[in-house]
């Protein structure tokens, strides 16, 4: 026989505060998630959370409204909010670094006008919060580049016969669907999320999202992604801030364009953007980080070859991808003393670390005797 207690139904688990923040967050526009978290008596209780989990206390530009804004990135993503931190102190350490005996380029922005280092760290610590105005199906997308080559590699075929294919994959006139996948699994700057469709990839309910947000589904993944930089800029210009939003919405350059925050190098006619040593400290920390999702995890070499590539395609400045990459190899050379001969290295480690000697030289001698 059952007791009375055997049949009274299960009570519903009621959502803990912070999941229902984490809810809230993802619901598509900045000022109306900050809104309703405020509302509903959760934004304090999460900001305090963040604060003390990523220890927001000990970075001295953090304003109460930069701690607000991060706690939403937090509870939008955790991967992205730590990649937005490390990416800071990727960027502080390079700052600090000497690039000649007793300068820094931390140095010399305190000796300049137009931009202070402060808003320079904060642009780095918010540059992703217009992540949050973006579908978390498409961060949080679990298909990586070789699923997705296996699962639509009929698509890569229609964009090659209809001529949308990249012409560096240097594909023949008569390419086979395996051709077009080996293509793109040997030149591997070339990512499948550059190219397939939303609609090729997403489940029914993931669509629906996205066409809520405005996107027809033809987009790339990277194409729906894209407007984060934008919105980013947006979100900290509507707070005053006019610096750290340009540097901010303009950080991946994909235009080309000149930019205007540089730091002069000595007496002569050199200098770099703030804009490109955040596009680098963001590119180099997402390349190093097993959590960015929809990022492969290549080695170092191979990771210092992409920066020479977006350097070759003008999305930074060589100038500033030379301090970087000097940097980046000393390193490398020190911590891999161990493997020097060609033999040690894979062919393609060695294709790596000729193409950033070769870029280093030829930057060098572009450039001269000014950079000693």
């Amino acid at each position: 026989m059952h007791s009375e207690e055997s049949y009274k139904p299960h009570a519903e688990r009621r959502e803990t505060p912070n999941e229902q923040a984490v809810e809230i967050a993802g619901r598509g526009e900045y000022t109306e998630i900050v809104q309703v978290l405020r509302e509903n008596g959760l934004l304090d209780d999460e900001v305090a959370r963040v604060r003390q989990e990523y220890g927001l206390d000990d970075i001295q530009c953090m304003t109460d409204d930069d701690r607000q804004e991060f706690t939403v990135l937090d509870l939008y993503d955790p991967e992205t909010a730590r990649h937005c931190l490390e990416t800071y102190r990727l960027a502080r350490e390079k700052m600090e670094k000497e690039i000649s005996p007793g300068i820094s380029f931390a140095q010399l922005i305190e000796r300049q006008d137009g931009v202070s280092l402060d808003q320079f760290y904060r642009a780095c610590l918010l540059h992703d919060i217009g992540k949050v105005e973006v579908p978390r199906a498409i961060i949080h997308h679990p298909m990586g580049d070789a699923a997705m080559l296996e699962c639509v590699h009929h698509f890569f075929h229609e964009l090659y016969t209809a001529g949308k294919v990249p012409a560096v994959l240097g594909l023949g006139e008569n390419a086979t669907d395996v051709d077009i996948d080996q293509a793109f699994k040997d030149h591997r700057m070339v990512r499948p999320i550059q190219v397939v469709p939303a609609y090729d990839v997403l489940t029914r309910e993931e669509l629906a999202e996205i066409y809520r947000r405005g996107f027809t589904g033809e987009e790339t993944l990277l194409d729906i992604i894209k407007p984060h930089e934008a919105a980013s800029g947006r979100i900290l210009s509507e707070r005053g801030l006019s610096v750290e939003a340009y540097l901010v919405a303009h950080h991946h350059n994909y235009g080309g364009e000149s930019l205007r925050y540089p730091i002069a190098i000595g007496a002569m006619d050199i200098s770099i953007d703030l804009v490109d040593v955040l596009h680098l400290a963001d590119v180099s920390q997402a390349l190093r980080s097993p959590a960015r999702r929809y990022k492969e995890i290549f080695g170092d070499l191979h990771n210092m070859a992409i920066i020479v590539k977006h350097a070759e395609e003008g999305k930074v400045s060589p100038i500033a991808a030379y301090f970087w990459l000097e940097d980046d190899l000393k390193t490398y050379e020190r911590q891999n003393k161990e493997k020097t001969s060609n033999q040690e290295k894979s062919k393609e480690e060695e294709e790596h670390l000729v193409a950033v000697r070769s870029f280093l030289t030829k930057t060098e001698s572009a450039i001269g005797q000014a950079l000693h």
